[in-house]
């Protein structure tokens, strides 16, 4: 397996860390501003994007690259080698907010019942969680995404040595039933993660793939073109999701196929706003951000019902400037949880798996 190192995509790698942001937004309890604003409300559609730009780097980075079944299996143990390991450690802080439901009664939930059951413990080592297994998402609820990705990539690798020219084509059949699957059977429609995780994000994913095949065949804009083209692709893509609700909401995975090919070219102004190194830097922690959001909120929703911040079921201190300023805080912290995560946990887990799996020289 040729192991050059593909291009990257800045201006899309950063893009996923603002849609990183929003998905917090969109899970953030606090009676804010913005929480109620129908953009944020429907925040879980960047999920979609997540999707989508899988499905074109991984074909980018690996559609010429696996050409026998050690190739895929290595292929599976380094995508598995990016995910795996941060998402072992929030399982395990789950676990331990559990036990410590158990021993010290820091809430009045029953300790490993229903989503937090022991049988799906192992489902979600497994990652296999979201594939149709369970009634309910289960312990660190955002996972859901990475069940569905690993089958995307057990699908992809597949097709890819089956069928390694005509791949993306099977793929775009699958994506087609993906999409028809959620539309005709998902009863949230594209707001669906235990049940029909899997064809949502087949959907999503090898639209992606098929994107990256016929990338340079599409004619580029340049210069103020290419600008004014990424603002109506940001300002359409904000519209559709601000408003789309129902059966509609399928169509967002083609608003991200736009959006992406838009992107990939980095020929804009707004693409050079999104290559400067902070957003990038964002968009590298963006997995680590999803990853720990959801234990830091269900910690700060306990500590809050114990010092009665929770009238409802939003945090709310009585002035909603006060709440603006909580909800920024709360952000900050879990980016700052989330960096330490990627240094400590996710960078080193990388560097060990591609040592372990960087082919030897002949």
């Amino acid at each position: 397996m040729n192991t050059a190192a593909p291009r990257r995509f800045e201006a899309l790698d950063s893009l996923r860390g603002v849609c990183a942001i929003l998905v917090v937004m969109f899970h953030m309890p606090v009676a804010s501003h913005w929480r109620d604003w129908g953009f944020i409300q429907h925040s879980y559609l960047f999920v979609d994007y997540f999707f989508v730009l899988s499905g074109f780097v991984i074909a980018h980075a690996y559609a010429g690259r696996l050409k026998t079944g050690r190739d895929a299996g290595r292929f599976m143990v380094r995508r598995l080698g990016r995910v795996w390991p941060l998402h072992v450690l929030m399982l395990g802080a789950f676990i331990a907010l559990e036990l410590a439901r158990l021993f010290f009664h820091v809430d009045s939930a029953s300790a490993f019942t229903r989503d937090r059951s022991v049988e799906a413990i192992f489902t979600n080592l497994l990652l296999i969680q979201a594939w149709h297994v369970h009634p309910y998402l289960t312990w660190n609820g955002p996972a859901w995404t990475l069940s569905a990705e690993v089958a995307c990539y057990l699908i992809f690798a597949a097709l890819v040595l089956a069928a390694p020219k005509r791949f993306r084509w099977i793929g775009l059949v699958l994506a087609i039933v993906g999409g028809v699957l959620v539309l005709t059977c998902a009863k949230r429609f594209m707001n669906t993660t235990y049940d029909f995780a899997v064809p949502r994000a087949v959907y999503g994913f090898f639209l992606g793939c098929l994107l990256q095949g016929i990338l340079t065949k599409i004619p580029r804009l340049k210069g103020m073109a290419a600008t004014g083209l990424e603002i109506a692709a940001v300002v359409a893509a904000c519209v559709f999701i601000g408003y789309a609700q129902g059966p509609v909401t399928v169509a967002v995975t083609l608003v991200f196929v736009a959006l992406v090919w838009v992107f990939s070219g980095e020929d804009g102004a707004l693409s050079r706003l999104l290559d400067h190194p902070a957003l990038v830097t964002l968009g590298r922690w963006s997995f680590a951000i999803y990853m720990v959001h959801m234990f830091i909120l269900t910690v700060m929703m306990i500590v809050a019902r114990k010092l009665n911040w929770v009238p409802e079921r939003r945090i709310d201190f009585g002035s909603v400037w006060l709440n603006d300023l909580f909800a920024i805080g709360m952000f900050g912290f879990i980016v700052v949880v989330a960096v330490f995560a990627h240094r400590l946990v996710e960078q080193p887990a990388q560097r060990m798996i591609d040592r372990w799996t960087k082919p030897k020289m002949a």
